[in-house]
């Protein structure tokens, strides 16, 4: 976009605020319109299905009437009793019958002049005693006959079996050559069934009615279906497919999807496609009178097509305005850039130097008065510059002296911060090499503490051994003189043997004692300089330790229990555990219980999953909240001037974070105890 000129930049954004949001609200309520508009043919369309459904059933309540009227009628039981007795099972009757039907006909003629196609007579056997077509199924039966599968036998056989009126659907009658609809209705007299009247229904009175459509719409059109099982017929003359037949059967799966909604009783009205494969605004209903469904549809295309017209009047509209904003916008740009131009050329000229460049407008441009001002205040701006270069050229000179003044007395200062920065360094390598040797002593110190503690316990057992040699070589010697004077006896022998036998005994104790002390500090001091991986049992290890350490902590009123599982091994570094143990036990012992007069020290470890959980737990006295996340800090102790170094719990971090890979955290509560738990691999 820095790259694009004003007049593009103007023309877009105008495109963007003002033409695009216009089109888009255009579009909007197009659609909105347009929704309402096909909702409002929908609601219309809708009216006249329903107004066409009273129409059907009107009609069909006119039959029912008409046939009920028959029914009860004086002259149809008249027909009963005489042309009962003179109606013979054949086509030709005789004179008698034709003679008494003659006077019969007149009533039964005005019927059949409101629109009938024929009028039947039955009689409770099922026989077709009186027709006023005398078509083929004249004078048979219609229960067991030629024509038992018919709509006729339909309606009859409900007339006598439920006593009431029906109506059948539209379906093709032989004997009429057309599909034909009949209406039948029972005789009765005193509660006694006497015969069945009937009236067929041509296809020409429901066409007039399915195909008398008031609307405007050419494409307009009512179709009637019947449903019967897997089957389905048409009940009325499509508009525009001849091909289709009155009631002939047709399969359910070649349906038209609106037809099957209203052959299955749904009502409502939605954009389909017809029996055409033409997309239609349908309404659909079901007239339960005669099992039909009804559907009332119109082309979606010319339901729409004011919609349409409109629609492109508006679209060339709105294109025509676009087309206009689009020239003004033009016009504008170039109006606005032309001056703008000709001050970026003089302002081009005047960073080259040229400070007496005036902007003239010209005179298509002068009507703007912002740009008209603008040029005068350019102009001024110019006249400005000028002067304002003379002063910056002399402050500027100024400036480059002061500068390099500046420059020179930093790098001075450079060469002396440099000096000081290896100063600090050689503080810094002094200060980290004294700290190596601070960690190095806390563990030669505990090693040294160690010493003397194992110093004075072996000096007890070895001077008791000392006094008792000394005892044995007085007792010895004893014997000696006694058996050179002449005076051992068997008694003062025994006396000298059990004697010599009990300082032998205290000799022996006493050398075991100092033997097992030495065992456990030579592997203790092995352990802890053992760089080398290797299994050992941390139960062992752990014994071993306390037995070397009894010396220091037995000073202590505290009982330290060793509750170790026996199963772990380790594969890893016994000195680190020496030192990380033998720190915690010791800082235990110094922190944990001054002023205590018992306590319990507890060491516990299990392995799950191949880490160890090894815990150093006591009741002592506890640690501060806020002393706790300082403990691993080096040089940090509590004991500051009375022997503490602050190095020892640095030490055990370390060593569980570099060495054994792990973690180590602290949960204290002051005056109920401390306990560090420790978690590594048991492989590290």
């Amino acid at each position: 976009m820095n790259n694009v000129s004003l007049p593009a930049k103007l023309f877009m954004w105008i495109v963007l605020c003002a033409l695009i949001p216009m089109v888009l609200l255009t579009a909007f309520y197009f659609n909105v319109f347009r929704t309402e508009f096909l909702q409002q043919g929908k609601s219309h369309l809708s009216y006249q299905a329903d107004k066409k459904v009273k129409e059907i059933e009107s009609y069909i309540d006119e039959c029912l009437a008409d046939a009920l009227m028959l029914s009860r009628a004086l002259a149809t039981e008249s027909v009963l009793h005489k042309l009962t007795p003179l109606y013979r099972k054949q086509t030709t009757q005789s004179p008698a019958y034709l003679a008494q039907e003659a006077k019969l006909r007149p009533f039964l003629n005005r019927f059949q002049r409101r629109g009938y196609y024929d009028i039947f007579i039955i009689s409770p056997a099922g026989e077709i005693i009186f027709s006023l077509e005398h078509g083929a199924d004249f004078a048979t039966n219609i229960f067991h006959g030629d024509y038992a599968d018919s709509g006729l036998n339909k309606v009859a056989v409900r007339a006598k079996n439920f006593l009431q009126a029906s109506v059948s659907p539209f379906e093709y009658y032989g004997p009429s050559f057309a599909a034909s609809a009949f209406i039948a209705a029972p005789v009765m007299r005193d509660g006694q069934f006497m015969g069945v009247v009937a009236l067929q229904i041509n296809t020409d009175i429901i066409q007039r009615v399915t195909l008398d459509v008031s609307g405007s719409m050419q494409s307009q059109e009512v179709v009637v279906a019947s449903l019967a099982d897997d089957v389905y017929s048409f009940q009325a003359e499509v508009k525009y497919d001849e091909s289709i037949i009155i009631g002939k059967e047709l399969p359910l799966a070649s349906v038209p999807k609106p037809l099957h909604k209203a052959m299955n009783g749904e009502r409502g009205i939605s954009i389909e496609r017809d029996y055409r494969n033409v997309e239609v605004i349908a309404a659909t209903r079901y007239i339960p009178s005669m099992n039909w469904g009804l559907v009332m549809k119109e082309d979606l295309a010319e339901a729409m097509a004011v919609f349409d017209h409109l629609m492109w009047v508006v679209v060339a509209t709105v294109l025509l305005v676009v087309m206009v904003v689009m020239m003004v916008a033009v016009w504008l740009g170039r109006s606005v850039a032309k001056p703008l131009k000709l001050m970026t050329l003089a302002t081009q000229a005047m960073s080259q130097g040229k400070m007496d460049l005036r902007v003239d407008l010209p005179e298509d441009v002068q009507g703007f008065t912002e740009l008209a001002q603008l040029a005068v205040c350019f102009n001024e701006m110019g006249r400005s510059l000028k002067h304002a270069q003379r002063a910056l050229s002399q402050q500027v000179d100024a400036r480059t002296h002061e500068l390099k003044m500046e420059i020179l007395l930093r790098q001075n200062n450079e060469v002396a911060l440099a000096e000081s920065y290896k100063d600090l360094d050689f503080t810094t390598h002094n200060l980290q090499v004294a700290q190596d040797q601070l960690i190095e002593s806390e563990k030669m110190a505990s090693l040294g503490s160690l010493v003397a503690g194992i110093s004075h316990e072996i000096n007890t057992p070895l001077g008791i051994a000392v006094t008792s040699t000394s005892l044995f070589k007085d007792s010895l010697a004893g014997l000696h003189k006694n058996h050179r004077d002449n005076t051992l006896t068997v008694n003062v022998f025994k006396e000298g043997l059990e004697d010599l036998g009990n300082i032998l005994s205290l000799i022996e104790s006493n050398l075991a004692r100092t033997v097992t002390l030495v065992k456990n500090f030579k592997q203790v001091a092995v352990d802890q300089t053992n760089i080398h991986k290797s299994k050992f049992y941390l139960y062992d290890l752990v014994e071993s330790l306390l037995s070397s350490l009894h010396p220091e902590t037995k000073k202590y009123p505290v009982d330290i229990q060793n509750r170790v599982n026996k199963e772990v091994i380790m594969d890893s570094y016994s000195g680190d555990f020496y030192q990380l143990l033998t720190n915690l036990i010791l800082n235990a012992m110094i922190h944990g219980f001054e002023g205590k007069t018992s306590g319990v020290l507890i060491l516990s470890a299990t392995m799950a999953n191949h880490e160890l959980s090894l815990s150093v737990k006591d009741n002592g006295n506890g640690i501060a909240s806020e002393n706790v996340s300082q403990l691993f800090e080096p040089f940090y102790t509590t004991k500051r001037g009375k022997g503490g170094s602050g190095l020892g719990l640095s030490i055990v971090h370390n060593i569980v974070k570099q060495k054994l890979q792990g973690r180590i955290r602290v949960e204290s509560k002051l005056g109920e105890g401390t306990e560090f738990i420790i978690t590594c691999p048991d492989s590290c």
